[in-house]
């Protein structure tokens, strides 16, 4: 989708409108009993940032050919309002989506930016992943983006482990907002223990979600009734190894980080040793990096 697109916009969406017919030159290869349910959709968009092409005005029109019937599946659902990424091509003086219904329009989470991390000796879809991770203090609008669908990364450019590691970060964050919501996703790794963060919120913070102490001592005891040599032998592959160097039962973590730094010495992006904070680390425009004591100013 990146190499078909002749501008990439982070931009907002102020209205959305269906037209009445697809493209003419697509009609023949519509079957004539779905033809009423294709239609044009136009996205008024206004422009934040950028990234590929020319664009001076602040306000764009994007088209879609638009499946308006009931469906399922990861297709370009939009709101008014939304904050995203638009990957776009010039089709007949217009700007098109690169991919008509299935998802080629990217949440952002947070914002606006003005630029994105990092240079273009990385990947553009690194670039972006950490974009959505990087929530200023100052953002009072400030979400979490969604870990467990993709929404953070859409390019799949960022390993699990330095997600979590992001996560963690963000759980300093000065919003209570975005506190709960990065502690709740790294709860949500059920039965791998990465919810320490639940230590790190005040009473307050607590207070707002009555529920969750009771669930994290449920799979805090789930956790606790198998020992390392058991998650050794059943989860073999690296990824979920390291993920384990967190788990917050100190027990279990000093038991994996023995095995981990025997299989695989010299490596230090871990949580080893068992007695030291898990990392976490916070977006800069040198990408991401330790983050040491509480939230910078």
């Amino acid at each position: 989708m990146l190499a078909r697109a002749d501008h990439v916009f982070v931009g907002v969406i102020r209205k959305q409108e269906l037209g009445a017919s697809p493209y003419p030159h697509l009609t023949p290869e519509i079957a004539p009993e779905s033809r009423k349910y294709w239609r044009i959709l136009r996205r008024e968009v206004q422009v934040e940032m950028v990234l590929r092409g020319t664009e001076r005005r602040k306000t764009i029109d994007i088209y879609e050919i638009f499946w308006a019937a009931g469906a399922t599946g990861n297709w370009n659902a939009t709101h008014d309002g939304e904050r995203d990424l638009f990957l776009v091509h010039v089709e007949d003086g217009k700007y098109h989506v690169v991919r008509d219904w299935w998802r080629c329009i990217f949440r952002v989470y947070n914002g606006p930016h003005s630029h994105l991390p990092l240079d273009d000796t990385h990947s553009f879809w690194e670039r972006f992943a950490l974009m959505n991770y990087r929530v200023e203090s100052s953002d009072p609008a400030a979400k979490m983006p969604d870990l467990f669908f993709g929404g953070a990364d859409p390019g799949g450019a960022l390993s699990l482990w330095r997600q979590v590691k992001l996560l963690r970060g963000l759980v300093r964050h000065p919003s209570q907002n975005v506190r709960l919501s990065a502690c709740g996703s790294l709860t949500q790794f059920r039965g791998f223990g990465q919810d320490d963060c639940w230590e790190m919120l005040s009473d307050d913070d607590k207070s707002q979600v009555p529920d969750a102490a009771a669930e994290i001592a449920t799979l805090r005891l789930e956790l606790s009734r198998r020992d390392a040599q058991w998650w050794w032998i059943h989860y073999g592959d690296r990824e979920t190894r390291r993920l384990l160097t967190a788990v917050s039962n100190k027990k279990l973590r000093a038991g994996i980080c023995r095995l981990y730094t025997a299989e695989y010495p010299g490596d230090s992006d871990t949580g080893c040793p068992a007695d030291s904070p898990p990392p976490a680390t916070i977006v800069t425009d040198r990408g991401d990096v330790p983050l040491i004591g509480p939230w910078p100013r």
